[in-house]
């Protein structure tokens, strides 16, 4: 799920700076002025008017009113933007208008007005992505930057090339009509909604974080019941720690659907909640935060109102090919963290991890099962079930369980700390930053280290693991798996943009704190069956991403013949009305 979603980032394009935009426009006006003038024999003091009026005064206007206009037809449209569509349509006039004189010197006005019916085109399709995919509320501010062009050009090319302009307007604009309706088809059979309403919403949240996807989300989305298991662990005098392990997956990206789970549920369980991250890939995203909060719910009511069991085991690694386990048991909860490390790993389908949960159940009441998703350096499938890999966590579980089912449990303490560490959502860390437990039992502190972020850079779990060894005599290092680090790309895993030296120090801190916080415990442990959730659903990341990549493939070919019927339509019609 995560390459699919991954793949559909070639399509996002976002804005540069305007003055970027207004520079290239004002080198490429100030470049067609000078060679007119120099070809025209006039001096530099006696500039040529008609590069001015054509082509630089309609990108100006472009770039400066666009906004204002769409404004008026109900729309947003940034001046990043603004100055990308005047830029680009700079560009498109002067390639189409000027390159074929080279050849046919006489039909300039025809290749001009050509030039600009695309650059129309071209607005007309971009700003119903960016601002409104409803083409009546765009096609005035399409119209802009084509409509002051040929005013401009109209004293200088005469009346054939006014209505020229006009008729290649009129064909470009219904072949634009054509052309989206053609392409929308798929994506309407499918799932109801067309992709430039897609487009509007998706950039609507990155400009202003709008929540326009989560209502797509919940239209195509299926109701899921998972389980969530617990640990409680109180201390006296001081605040209740609690270990748990949702199996809904804290996606897509940003703030849509459920991607800030991780903080939301701590938010609602209390401020030493660790979420860590279970068994789910895209297909059980929350459709919206409404979702992450049904969970929390279902989560608070099972929580156990006193703790019972005053003993844990040491824990201990299991392995069976590729999978590594650290398992320990507290009462009849057991907790179970598999790695890969330094393989690289993404997701465990739901089946996996609730058959794993299934076969931990011969042995103990709770079973808390942790995807450790600590590993990664490029995009890879997930575990799918019935695979060699899935057989592989099976089986590395199974022979934790039964092991640990049977080792003596004794008196623990329990520490816990955390940090917000000083480093942006852009840099792979999340809101909660790094929060450590520390388990002192039999003789042994073993220190579980959660980092609010979507995965780790290859190497990055092993480092910190080594160091801290220094410290607690074992430990894992995972990660929440938290989307909201996520805009456009999966990939900003923690320790790609930050190096481990930079955040190691504020982990180490914490860890100290959460030794020194050690105190007597006991623990509880519970299983919520959190029903009615809606999810994305099965495949949809897929059927999305296929559909997407299916409809690109014939746009070209679709586009190509619809702009060869306007301009056969174009030419038919100027025939009839100048002969």
């Amino acid at each position: 799920m995560d390459l699919k979603l991954e793949a559909l980032s070639k399509y996002i394009v976002t804005s540069p700076s305007w003055a970027r935009s207004l520079a290239l426009i004002l080198i490429l006006s100030g470049c067609i002025e000078v060679m007119s003038i120099l070809g025209s024999g006039n001096s530099l003091t006696h500039p040529n008017l008609f590069p001015i009026t054509a082509y630089l005064i309609p990108a100006l206007a472009a770039l400066a009113l666009t906004p204002r206009l769409a404004r008026i037809f109900s729309g947003k449209l940034d001046y990043g933007w603004s100055g990308l569509t005047a830029a680009f349509g700079l560009i498109i006039s002067l390639f189409i208008s000027l390159i074929p004189i080279l050849f046919f010197r006489s039909s300039f006005p025809v290749f001009f007005a050509t030039s600009l019916a695309l650059v129309f085109t071209f607005r007309m399709l971009l700003l119903a992505a960016v601002v409104d995919f409803h083409l009546r509320r765009v096609v005035v501010p399409a119209l802009l930057h084509s409509g002051v062009a040929v005013i401009g050009a109209a004293p200088f090319l005469g009346l054939h090339f006014l209505q020229l302009s006009i008729i290649l307007h009129i064909s470009f604009a219904l072949g634009v009509f054509v052309f989206i309706m053609v392409i929308e088809r798929p994506m309407k059979a499918n799932f109801k909604i067309g992709p430039l309403e897609l487009a509007n919403a998706f950039l609507a949240h990155l400009s202003e974080g709008s929540k326009k996807l989560d209502d797509f989300f919940r239209s195509i989305g299926e109701s899921v019941i998972v389980p969530q298991v617990s640990l409680v662990i109180h201390r006296e005098e001081k605040e209740e720690i609690i270990f748990t392990v949702p199996n809904v997956h804290p996606g897509p990206l940003g703030e849509i659907g459920g991607s800030n789970l991780p903080k939301i549920l701590n938010s609602m369980l209390g401020s030493a909640s660790m979420v860590f991250h279970g068994s789910a890939t895209h297909d059980f995203n929350p459709v919206d935060e409404v979702e992450v909060r049904k969970v929390g719910v279902a989560v608070k009511q099972c929580l156990p109102q006193f703790c019972s069991n005053h003993s844990c085991t040491a824990s201990a690694r299991f392995r069976s090919g590729s999978v590594d386990v650290l398992a320990q048991a507290f009462g009849d909860t057991v907790i179970a963290v598999a790695t890969r490390s330094p393989i690289v790993t993404e997701d465990l389908d739901f089946s996996v991890g609730f058959a794993i949960m299934r076969s931990g159940e011969k042995y103990f009441r709770h079973v808390a099962f942790v995807d450790a998703h600590n590993c990664m350096d490029a995009m890879v499938n997930g575990v799918s079930p019935a695979t060699e890999l899935a057989m592989e966590y099976i089986s590395a579980t199974d022979a934790a369980f039964a092991a640990t089912a049977k080792e003596k449990q004794g008196s623990f303490s329990a520490g816990y700390a955390a940090r917000v560490l000083p480093f942006s959502r852009q840099e792979g860390f999340g809101d909660l930053g790094v929060q450590v437990l520390v388990i002192d039992a039999c003789g042994q502190k073993t220190a579980y280290v959660l980092f609010d972020g979507n995965n780790m850079q290859t190497g990055t779990r092993d480092e910190i693991r080594r160091r801290l060894l220094a410290h607690v005599d074992e430990c894992e290092v995972t990660t929440t798996d938290t989307h909201v680090v996520n805009t456009i790309s999966g990939r900003n895993q923690v320790g790609l943009r930050v190096k481990v030296d930079a955040f190691y120090p504020l982990v180490e801190e914490a860890v100290m704190e959460a030794l020194a916080d050690a105190a007597p415990a006991s623990t509880e442990g519970s299983t919520a069956w959190c029903n009615g959730i809606v999810v994305f659903g099965s495949q949809r990341i897929s059927q999305i991403a296929s559909t997407v990549n299916g409809m690109m493939g014939f746009m070209l070919p679709v586009a190509i013949i619809i702009l060869l019927v306007a301009f056969l339509t174009t030419a038919i019609a100027y025939f009839v009305l100048v002969y």
